[in-house]
């Protein structure tokens, strides 16, 4: 079982991997890292965040997200908004939007390519395993913070 899991390891690591070396090509004309595309990918799908927040989504800690921020605010690819309350919230501009947008596409051209010659029957297989190993995986993180 010991090698089992290397293999599966690898594999995830590999196409993790794979996948930002994909978007680093692909963003290597723009003024903005694969990385940083991602963080206006995520302002694209929910809307205007928090700083804190986008960290969580994004899965980073806070002083990157702080440095990628500064950068895109640098670049006017984001904006701060104030709310009722004062707090700034980050936005996209007109310019981020468009990078984001894009982000989407190749993410989507990198999951045809990666999945075009695998069978529909081995898609639900790998589908199931995924999303059983994601919830299991989240069940563990979230049982050990309690006990914090």
């Amino acid at each position: 079982m010991k090698n089992d899991f290397s293999i599966f390891k690898h594999a995830i690591y590999n196409i993790k991997k794979s996948f930002e070396s994909f978007m680093n090509i692909k963003f290597s004309n723009y003024e903005v890292t694969a990385g940083q595309a991602q963080f206006l990918h995520i302002l694209s799908k929910e809307g205007s965040l928090k700083q804190s927040s986008l960290s969580k989504i994004a899965d980073c800690d806070k002083s990157y997200t702080h440095r990628v921020v500064g950068q895109l605010l640098e670049k006017q690819l984001i904006t701060r908004l104030k709310n009722e309350n004062d707090l700034s919230k980050l936005s996209l501009t007109e310019k981020g939007r468009l990078y984001a947008n894009d982000f989407e596409k190749y993410a989507n051209k990198w999951q045809k390519l990666l999945l075009k010659e695998i069978g529909i029957e081995e898609l639900k297989i790998v589908k199931k395993v995924l999303v059983t190993l994601s919830q299991k995986a989240l069940k563990i993180i979230n049982n050990m913070e309690k006990k914090k």
